[in-house]
């Protein structure tokens, strides 16, 4: 696999979308105080392990991507690699949005809950693409870059921070 700037810029790129996600996730859980706390940061841990459920039965993105790229099909490749991660990040992003207008417990708690399961999702699939042969580094980052494409468009474009001055 080869390595460029515009392949770097990509990582870097990828890996401030799940820092961003995980610095969201903190704010939120720091936000909250006693048992709250408590249901906060176990609600975003058990999106962890439900990840690792998906990776004990090879259902995770990265694996779906892998399966594609082995049936080389095009078309499933574009709906698996670039529509179905662009489709999640919309709806994550949307969901966050609704979770903090709304400023309830449940919501949020479901929010930190899918959020770490997709930040999680993305970062396996990431360091799937880097260990992997099964094709070029661009191609294997297609999840990753249409998650990321969706969470910041949506977010930049439906986010409306009540505390901010306006311009």
């Amino acid at each position: 696999m080869k390595w460029d700037a515009f392949t770097i810029l990509e990582q870097i790129l990828i890996l401030l979308t799940i820092a961003s996600q995980i610095w969201i996730a903190i704010t939120v859980i720091l936000k909250s105080e006693g048992a709250e706390q408590y249901v906060r940061i176990m609600s975003f841990s058990t999106g962890f392990l439900a990840f690792l459920i998906t990776r004990a039965l090879g259902v995770t993105f990265a694996d779906m991507m892998l399966a594609t790229h082995a049936a080389d099909s095009p078309v499933a490749l574009i709906v698996i690699g670039a529509v179905f991660p662009f489709l999640v990040g919309v709806l994550i992003s949307e969901g966050t949005i609704i979770a903090l207008r709304m400023g309830m417990p449940v919501p949020i708690r479901l929010v930190l809950m899918i959020a770490a399961f997709t930040l999680s999702q993305a970062a396996y699939t990431n360091y799937v693409a880097l260990q992997s042969k099964v094709t070029t580094l661009d191609k294997a980052f297609v999840p990753n870059l249409s998650y990321a494409i969706a969470v910041g468009l949506w977010l930049t474009f439906r986010y409306r921070d009540k505390h901010a001055p306006k311009a």
